[in-house]
Formats: C-alpha cells, structure tokens, sequence
C-alpha cells in the first residue's frame, strides 16, 4: 500500500508518502512553511536511513518548515536521512526575530553541512535516464533543466531570495489584494486561455522539481510550482502526446491552482481523473484560479461521463470559483482530505 498525508500548509505545499508496511519507508516531500511543523514534528521524530526529504524549489511555503526542523532541539535530524533539492546555496533562514537584519541569516546549505547532512541534486540531467529510486519508490525527473538551474544561480543570490519572501509576507499581512468577485464566463477562459510565464522571468518556480512517482501499479504526478512549458517539453521528449497519453492515479496540480500553471496542452497529454490542490485559498493569490478549474474541468477528464475527483487540503470557496450551474452540471466532485491510500481501502 502506497499512503499520502497532506499536511495544512498555508499556500505551500508538503506531503508525505508512506510505503512498504512490512519495512516501513517515506519520502517528505516539501514541508510548508515555518507553522506546518507544528503538524509534522510527530511524524519526522522517527526519520532514519530508510527515509528522504524532497525539497522542490526554494520559496518559503515549500522549505520553511524545514528549518524549523533543523533548529528543533527536542527532534533532532537524522543525518542518514536523505535530502533531495537543486539550489540549498540559495536558501536563508528566515530570522526568529524582526530585530535582526538578514546579514545574520544562515545559509541552508550552510546549516546542513555543519548537521553532517549531505545534500542530492536533482534536475535533468543530459546522458542520464533521470530516474531516481527510493527504496523501491521510482521517480522519474521532469524538471527542471539544468539551463534553469544555472540562470537561477546566476541571477539571484540567498539575500535576494529572502526579501522577496518579506515583501510576500508583508502583502499578505498588509491584505494589500483582494479577490476578485467577478466570476469570468466560462465560454471566455475557454477561448482567452491563460498564457504561462515565460520561464526566463519566472526562474524561482520554473527551477521546482517535478516528477512521475511509481510504486507498484500506481503512477503520481508531482509538479510542484513547475512550469507547464518546461514540463510539456519533458512530456514531449519522453514520446506524451494527445494520442498517447501519459496514464497517472492522481495529479498534484502545480502551483497551488494558479491559472497560469495549467494549460490546455498539458492537460490533453496526461489521463487522469483525480487532482490534488494545495492551499488555504487566502490572499494576495486567492488560489485556486476559476480559470485552472475550467481547463480541468474541461480538457482533464478520461471522458465526459466519467466524474472529475478534486482533494484539497483546505475547503475551497466554491461559491467564488463557479457558478451553481456549474457545480452541479461539471461533474466534478470536491473532497477535503487528510491523506489518501493506494489502491483505496
């Protein structure tokens, strides 16, 4: 059995998957930001050889958790843990105290090298299958190309990174932004699709690590905050197409739903009928977009009679996101979860 908690995490993202019951082993994937640790320091108190963190990219609501893990003096890490990420160069620790200026912040890379932690990259590597196994755990690697990686390191520096995290953080306590209560025609988003960003302007989350997990007879999307372009160009090379698709149990939707992470194209390449968004849907973003929605809705299912299951983590504000015709005619069918199993008991 192949077993997946989502933890609340804001409008981050951290998931953990629990396989081989006889030999217990896990895979941490992202741990939200610093409050989610509230919710997986019962869960990491135990972690050993025989488990792994994955960090997708280096925005907070992904890896703050993390550092408070590594600062917890009553759980500490395990250094035969291991930890998989791209750039732990340019991460800082966000500072307990507003007092102290981000001069006096710690390099991640920095703080797991003085625990002993060795840290694994991952992206795409050319000459290579890009195949990662985890104790009988498959990952296949779709992103991010070592070109993103390289502009990502070149262009921005921990320091950076960091005041970008502050100034997020101060929109959203600041409630700079508010929602949008108009709901866009459905016909309109249909036909004026979003565009996504150009990676080269958006590298923080086109360097997010996404991945197809395997496990048995079961088949996991993982985007992280990807782009859907650099994805698509993966999807491509390994031979998806809208003929042949890419069959998957669940989609872990990027970029907690926004719209313009996904796109008609990627979604006509993958068949699946089972989605996973993670967010608590607050502001500035107010994820998941009505647009990213629509395009499931309509271009994310195996047929029309077959429903469209959408999990999340927090309940989502149906009432701002479709109309109530829509929500009874999509066939589409909202659960919040704490967890799933696979196969289902």
């Amino acid at each position: 059995m192949l077993r997946l908690d989502c933890f609340l995490a804001g409008k981050g993202d951290s998931f953990m998957l629990s396989w081989n019951e006889e030999d217990p082993h896990r895979l941490l994937i992202d741990t939200g930001n610093q409050n989610t640790y509230r919710f997986l320091k019962s869960r990491v108190q135990d972690f050993g050889k025989h488990d792994s963190i994955l960090v997708t990219h280096v925005d907070y609501d992904h890896v703050g958790g993390f550092f408070k893990w590594l600062k917890d003096k009553e759980t500490a890490f395990n250094p035969a843990s291991k930890v998989f990420m791209n750039t732990p160069e340019l991460i800082l620790a966000p500072s307990d105290s507003d007092l102290v200026g981000v001069e006096h912040g710690v390099k991640l890379e920095e703080l797991l090298r003085s625990r002993g932690i060795q840290c694994i990259s991952l992206y795409l590597k050319e000459n290579n299958d890009n195949l990662i196994n985890i104790q009988g755990l498959s990952l296949h690697i779709l992103s991010p190309k070592e070109e993103v990686i390289k502009g990502l390191i070149a262009k921005w520096t921990a320091n950076e990174i960091y005041q970008q995290y502050v100034y997020s953080r101060n929109q959203v306590d600041n409630k700079v932004a508010a929602r949008d209560e108009r709901l866009i025609e459905r016909e309109h988003i249909l036909s004026n699709q979003p565009i996504p960003h150009n990676w080269e302007t958006d590298l923080l989350n086109a360097s997010s690590i996404a991945f197809i997990l395997e496990y048995k007879d079961f088949r996991l999307l993982f985007l992280g905050d990807a782009n859907p372009l650099l994805i698509i160009e993966e999807l491509d090379r390994k031979g998806y197409t809208k003929e042949k698709q890419l069959e998957i149990d669940l989609f872990k939707v990027s970029h907690h739903g926004s719209k313009h992470n996904t796109t008609q194209d990627l979604l006509e390449r993958i068949k699946c009928s089972k989605y996973l968004i993670s967010t608590d849907g607050s502001g500035p973003y107010y994820h998941p977009s009505r647009e990213t929605l629509i395009l499931i809705s309509t271009y994310g299912r195996i047929s029309n009679d077959n429903p469209i299951t959408i999990y999340s983590n927090y309940p989502l504000p149906l009432d701002k996101l479709l109309t109530a015709e829509e929500q009874n005619t999509l066939n589409l069918d909202f659960q919040v979860i704490q967890f799933l199993k696979f196969p289902e008991e």
